[in-house]
């Protein structure tokens, strides 16, 4: 697929390589977890035909979800750049919602480049840029093995905003992020000591064995699965749960911000996926 446009600045234009090259840089081969790499997920995959792809107009987002790619279509925008990848899985049909979403961009040619996991480890990335968020001091990095054998930092260990029990810590979090609810797992009484802070629901067994090792008893993150919930409650580790994209939303919004700084000729903007999930409380509750 090929996309030549004019340059809204000028007579520069950048072609869809150079992004590739400067995002690669961002989002590191060698930080990959999970098989979350960064990549051209659909549009030219060749360097010539990259070359050949000029890019004036980026849309950058947490996950390409039916109304981010409308959005990307009706803004004339020639690349997607998303946290989350249309494809986790290999896939050998493609139906429903997802070939709707495949379609739009493929008729408006509009290339989506996944930016992978590397953005979530690298400094200043998502787990920086959470940290950023809550207003917390970081101290230390948490390391992990990436798929290539390297180490890297899946999270941020931070030091809490003065002494606070766990209660204190929810409410100053929630209003930090601007969040109505917290899913919380533990003691609110607890004293809250080194907190470990990972964007997104990056959290498996691994990384709970590891913060136990290390005396972290705080967690933030973005959500865990219920098996993972229930082991991190055993082992006296409090959990923060936020929300996955509240969490991951902050680092994507200083992508667009390193994006313009690198790319001044393009626009590129930035908009929220948002939870769909509310925590609701019944009727019931208020009429007694």
């Amino acid at each position: 697929m090929q996309s030549v446009f004019a340059a809204d600045c000028g007579d520069i234009m950048t072609n869809l390589l150079e992004l590739v090259k400067r995002l690669h840089e961002i989002s590191p081969k060698e930080y990959t977890l999970w098989g979350q790499e960064s990549r051209v997920e659909i549009g030219p995959q060749t360097e010539t035909e990259q070359t050949n792809t000029t890019i004036n107009r980026v849309l950058i987002a947490t996950y390409p979800s039916a109304r981010v790619v409308t959005k990307a279509t009706q803004d004339k925008a020639n690349l997607l750049i998303t946290y989350r990848p249309l494809f986790p899985f290999a896939v050998d049909r493609i139906s429903g919602l997802d070939l709707v979403r495949v379609r739009l961009l493929t008729k408006n040619y509009i290339s989506s480049y996944v930016i992978g996991s590397g953005w979530l480890c690298k400094r200043d990335g998502l787990n920086d840029a959470l940290v950023e968020s809550l207003g917390i001091k970081r101290t230390s990095e948490f390391m992990a093995e990436s798929d290539y054998g390297e180490l890297v930092a899946i999270g941020r260990v931070c030091k809490p905003p003065g002494v606070k029990n766990q209660s204190g810590f929810v409410n100053y979090i929630a209003g930090k992020m601007g969040l109505d609810t917290v899913l919380f797992s533990g003691d609110l009484d607890d004293e809250v000591k080194d907190v470990l802070v990972i964007a997104g629901s990056n959290v498996d067994m691994p990384e709970l064995v590891n913060a136990k090792n290390q005396d972290l008893e705080t967690l933030v993150t973005g959500e865990l699965s219920p098996e993972i919930r229930l082991l991190a409650n055993e082992e006296g580790i409090n959990t923060l749960e936020l929300g996955t994209f509240a969490t991951e939303e902050p680092g994507m919004k200083r992508l667009r911000d390193v994006i313009s700084l690198d790319f001044p000729e393009m626009k590129v903007e930035f908009t929220e996926s948002g939870d769909l999930a509310r925590a609701l409380r019944p009727y019931k509750d208020d009429m007694a």
